[in-house]
C-alpha cells in the first residue's frame, strides 16, 4: 500500500506551467464547489491529464458516455493563448479523514513545484451569515495572494471554514502558495448551482474568462420551482387535515 499520495501523469503534464491557476473545490455546503468544477469540466472541455492516487482511495467510480470511467481525483488542464491558463482539479469524491491533510498538502507541493501562480477554490457559505439581502458572497485568501479580490467584503471573523477546504488553505499558507477561497452564500441543505453561477462569474472577472452560467441558473430555477410545488402540496395537506404516511 502506498503511504503517501501520488501523481499519475497520463503523458499529457507540462514540466512547468506559464501564466495558469488552480481551480478546485469539493463537496461542501450547497455542493457549490462540486458543482462549480464538475460545470467547468463539462463547459471548457478541458484535456485530463492526470490522476491523484492517495494512500486510502474512495471506494467509488462513476461514469459518463463522453469522458469514460471517472475517477475520484482528476486533473484537467485548460490552455489559453490569451489570459490565464487553468489547472482544474476534479474532487468527484471527498478524501478520506485519514488522508486529507496529506492530500491538501500534496496538492500544494504538486502546483508549487510546477509553477501554478495561484490556486482559486470553491466553496459555499450559509445563507444565514449574509448581513445584507444584495450580498452575494465573501472571501478568504492566504498571506501570500496578492491578487485582484472580488467586489465583496471577506468572511467575516469568528466564522471557520471546515473540512476539506480547510485543509487546502492551511497547506497553501504553510507552503506558500497565493490562495483565495470564494464562497458564495447558498442553501446549505441542499445543492445550490445559483451560488455556482455567482462563484464563476466572480472568478470570471478576476481572470478575464468568458463563461456563460445560464444553465446553472435555470437548474436553480427549476430545482426552486419543484421545492415550492412540494411546499404548496404539505401545505395543502395540512390545512385539510388530511394525514400523509410515509415508508
Amino acid at each position: 500500500m502506498t503511504k503517501k499520495a501520488f501523481y499519475v501523469d497520463l503523458g499529457k503534464t507540462p514540466q512547468k506551467f506559464e501564466n495558469t491557476v488552480m481551480v478546485t473545490g469539493f463537496m461542501g455546503f450547497g455542493l457549490v464547489g462540486y458543482i462549480t468544477v464538475d460545470f467547468l469540466v463539462d463547459k471548457l472541455k478541458p484535456e485530463k491529464i492526470g490522476y491523484i492516487v492517495t494512500r486510502l482511495m474512495p471506494d467509488q467510480v462513476s461514469y459518463s458516455e463522453e469522458r469514460g470511467l471517472e475517477l475520484p481525483f482528476e486533473v484537467y488542464y485548460f490552455k489559453r493563448e490569451e489570459g490565464k491558463s487553468l489547472v482544474i482539479l476534479h474532487n468527484r469524491w471527498i478524501p478520506h479523514p485519514l488522508d486529507r491533510f496529506a492530500y491538501a498538502r500534496f496538492v500544494v507541493k504538486w502546483a508549487k513545484r510546477r509553477n501554478v501562480e495561484a490556486l482559486y477554490a470553491f466553496g459555499g457559505l450559509d445563507n444565514s451569515y449574509r448581513e445584507e439581502p444584495s450580498e452575494r458572497l465573501r472571501w478568504v485568501k492566504t498571506s501570500s495572494y496578492q491578487g485582484p479580490l472580488p467586489n465583496a467584503k471577506p468572511m467575516k471573523g469568528g466564522l471557520k471554514v471546515i473540512g476539506p477546504l480547510a485543509h487546502l488553505l492551511e497547506a497553501a499558507e504553510i507552503w506558500g502558495l497565493p490562495a483565495l477561497a470564494l464562497l458564495p452564500f447558498c442553501e446549505s441543505m441542499r445543492q445550490d448551482p445559483r451560488a455556482s453561477a455567482i462563484g464563476l462569474e466572480e472568478f470570471s472577472k478576476l481572470v478575464g474568462l468568458e463563461l456563460d452560467t445560464k444553465e446553472l441558473i435555470e437548474k436553480a430555477e427549476q430545482i426552486e420551482k419543484e421545492l415550492e410545488t412540494l411546499r404548496q402540496m404539505m401545505m395543502s395537506a395540512s390545512s385539510s387535515g388530511r394525514e400523509s404516511h410515509y415508508m
